[in-house]
């Protein structure tokens, strides 16, 4: 049986979903115990849920100002395929990047034109460093 309550707790308010694992709750301090641990879960759960709308909601802001393409990984920029006020499509490739003696196609995963390229040939990059800057 699933029993639904509200809790406040530090002056918040959450929706928790309990259910019933066994019949046989001997008083009502085991049910106090079950409870709160039932509230802490429930509490963990939802700053977990906090904090990955607090990452959507930073994507989402960069993606309505100006486009960045990052670098997925460390390595060196073997060929750059763009250049300054080119169009870009989803899908279309900005540089080929050598990473442990592999070629990598860095591809475009949002559409604009190009701003900036912050890159050339023979460039050694990092992880996560901007590639391409978008309008």
């Amino acid at each position: 049986m699933v029993r639904k309550f509200k809790v406040k707790l530090n002056g918040k308010e959450y929706f928790v979903e309990i259910e019933e694992i066994t019949t046989g709750i001997q008083n009502k301090e085991e049910a106090k115990m079950i409870t709160k641990q039932d509230v802490q879960m429930t509490t963990s759960k939802k700053k977990i849920e906090t904090k990955i709308e607090k990452k959507v909601e930073e994507k989402v802001e960069v993606s309505k100002g100006e486009k960045k393409i990052l670098s997925p990984m460390s390595g060196v920029i073997l060929k750059v395929f763009v250049s300054t006020g080119q169009k870009v499509d989803v899908g279309d490739k900005i540089v080929i990047l050598e990473a442990m003696k592999m070629e990598n196609e860095i591809k475009s995963d949002v559409a604009g034109t190009v701003k900036a390229v912050l890159v050339k040939e023979g460039d050694n990059i990092d992880t996560g460093q901007v590639i391409v800057e978008l309008e």
